[in-house]
């Protein structure tokens, strides 16, 4: 392997970094709606234009701690799926903005406007993962195609010694709605001295989601799962719990604890692998025999779908059985 194979394998001289979803607003500008995760389970930032008139402006370069010359910049890329080809207005497309002079300035906010596109006929599969790019091809290292932009328009002079403001890649605000699917996984440059890679992680963190009863918390990165319940026990009759879901059954770790005001019986662990049937797991098990009542907790593994717990009341009168119940 050689020197420059061995350079292209290296994170930081290709000027890694890394962007969470949930941090996407500051680089989001102007943009309907926010990007999500990808359904196919795909690494990066997913986004749909739902209505018309919608669009996505990534800003994943700011001049303002930085110096590029446009002269010196080699490459703009990014690595990205494309979901819908339908129409040209379904495809992104660069921008790179240079700072504002003195005068002839061709925008509110920036001297030069340099856009580049692709060729509408650009052959690219469904879902395929290429490697867009401007100039020249970049010297990356992924395993996929690389597809050029070699169309530029040029709004105000575009010198090569304007200094860069911005550099972006969009999608077309003029698209019909839904028309627009891309995955953005990857965004970069190469120039003189100056080179970038900008991860977009699309790892969303868990939002606490509850059951139909409103007590379940699953945080769902970790698998760790907890609730709460007060079961209100007839006399002569099984009180059961809600079942706990084990979601990742080679972990399973249950702990349990709560109070029972029931005498003279027993709380039983049951586990089920369809919610459905249920067998008392006769090594899991708390007595409250004598006369005594009070608090239990009870710590194992399982490698069960379901867990509950159930208890026999005899009382003579309706009791209570409180429980707490984590998985993780």
């Amino acid at each position: 392997m050689s020197l420059g194979e061995i350079n292209k394998k290296i994170p930081s001289l290709l000027g890694k970094a890394q962007l969470l979803l949930k941090n996407h607003v500051p680089v989001w500008a102007d943009s309907a709606p926010a990007p999500t995760i990808d359904s196919n389970n795909r690494e990066g930032w997913y986004y749909t234009n739902t209505l018309a008139g919608n669009k996505a402006n990534i800003y994943f370069f700011g001049g303002s701690q930085e110096t590029v010359l446009l002269k010196h910049l080699n490459s703009v890329w990014g690595r990205i799926s494309i979901d819908n080809n339908s129409a040209t207005n379904c495809l992104p497309f660069f921008i790179v903005y240079t700072k504002m002079q003195p005068s002839g300035n061709a925008g509110a906010f920036y001297h030069s406007k340099l856009t580049y596109t692709m060729n509408s006929d650009a052959n690219i599969g469904i879902g395929e993962e290429i490697i867009l790019h401007t100039h020249h091809s970049p010297d990356i290292d992924y395993d996929c195609r690389f597809v050029p932009c070699p169309n530029i328009s040029v709004e105000g002079d575009g010198h090569g010694d304007e200094e860069i403001l911005y550099i972006t890649i969009h999608t077309d605000s003029g698209a019909s709605a839904g028309e627009v699917k891309i995955l953005f996984q990857n965004l970069g440059f190469v120039a003189l001295g100056n080179n970038r890679n900008l991860h977009l992680v699309g790892f969303q963190e868990g939002q606490y989601p509850t059951n139909s009863a409103g007590n379940l918390i699953t945080v769902q990165d970790y698998a760790v799962t907890h609730f709460q319940q007060t079961v209100t026990i007839s006399d002569s009759s099984y009180g059961y719990t809600n079942s706990l879901h084990n979601t990742h059954p080679i972990k399973g770790y249950v702990t349990i604890w709560g109070n029972s005001n029931t005498q003279n019986t027993d709380i039983e662990v049951q586990y089920s692998h369809d919610n459905s049937t249920w067998h008392f797991a006769s090594n899991h098990f708390v007595s409250f025999h004598g006369g005594s009542n009070g608090d239990f907790a009870l710590d194992f593994r399982t490698n069960a779908q379901y867990v509950r717990l159930a208890q026999y009341n005899n009382h003579g009168s309706v009791r209570t059985l409180l429980v707490n119940m984590v998985l993780k």
